[in-house]
């Protein structure tokens, strides 16, 4: 297989670029890669400790859309067939999110054509139980023009296909994992230009946010812990000196 990843630790651990069976899966705009000032559209953005925005609440005031993860330098290693990302907390990250963590990006391309995505998370803390609702972000390439054209081929993906008005104007369409029914469920996609897609997302992901921006080549199909506001009503909960670990696996089939 002639396969590749790129990322990029200094953006957020952003992984920039995926290609699979010698072709490139992923959108990415590079003026707002380049542009420090903006958030990247494109690639696969880290999001932690939260995924989307809070509603205003008093437990965690200073936490932005996403997380802070995605505007952070990340330590990085490579290693055969992939990489792994660190990001641990800092005396700044304790002052909006007041605790102790390690967290973790392992990247793996496989020896089967599939690309293995690992998302680890380590509570530090002595005593203090760690609440987590993360997630990955991906932008896939297809056709602006042939994004009505995508098929959802797994359990629940009929809503994706009956209420692409949501996604395709701009909205987030909330799905659950369909592993939560079966374990043995993957995300079966068939998108115009690039191929059928599977994605086995690991039952840690409860939902499946599908999401769209009008007049733009891509569409992202987002593996999230939680649903919106997850962090403050439903997180995941990591006891101390706890790990909790969470894993995608990316395959493209012509």
């Amino acid at each position: 297989f002639n396969n590749s990843v790129s990322y990029c630790s200094e953006r957020g651990g952003i992984i920039t670029s995926l290609n699979l069976n010698n072709q490139e899966i992923l959108y990415f705009d590079e003026e707002t890669f380049n542009d420090l000032t903006k958030n990247v559209r494109g690639g696969i953005p880290i999001l932690f400790p939260n995924a989307g925005a809070l509603r205003d609440n008093l437990e965690f005031p200073g936490l932005k859309q996403h997380g802070f993860a995605r505007n952070l330098t990340w330590k990085s290693e490579n290693f055969k067939n992939g990489f792994r990302e660190t990001l641990l907390s800092t005396e700044k990250t304790r002052i909006i999110y007041p605790y102790n963590f390690s967290c973790s990006v392992i990247g793996e391309l496989g020896e089967d054509g599939s690309f293995d995505l690992n998302f680890k998370v380590e509570n530090k803390e002595a005593v203090i139980p760690l609440p987590v609702s993360m997630g990955i972000h991906p932008y896939f390439k297809v056709p602006n023009g042939e994004k009505n054209n995508i098929q959802f081929d797994f359990e629940g993906g009929e809503d994706a296909e009956n209420k692409k008005e949501v996604w395709l104007n701009g909205g987030t369409l909330y799905l659950d994992n369909p592993k939560l029914k079966n374990p043995k469920a993957v995300l079966k996609v068939k998108i115009p230009g690039l191929g059928k897609l599977i994605m086995d997302v690991s039952v840690e992901y409860k939902k499946i946010w599908i999401w769209s921006q009008p007049g733009k080549d891509f569409i992202c199909i987002e593996p999230m812990i939680n649903g919106l506001d997850g962090l403050l009503d439903n997180p995941r909960i990591i006891r101390p000196g706890e790990e909790f670990v969470a894993n995608i696996n990316f395959k493209l089939q012509k």
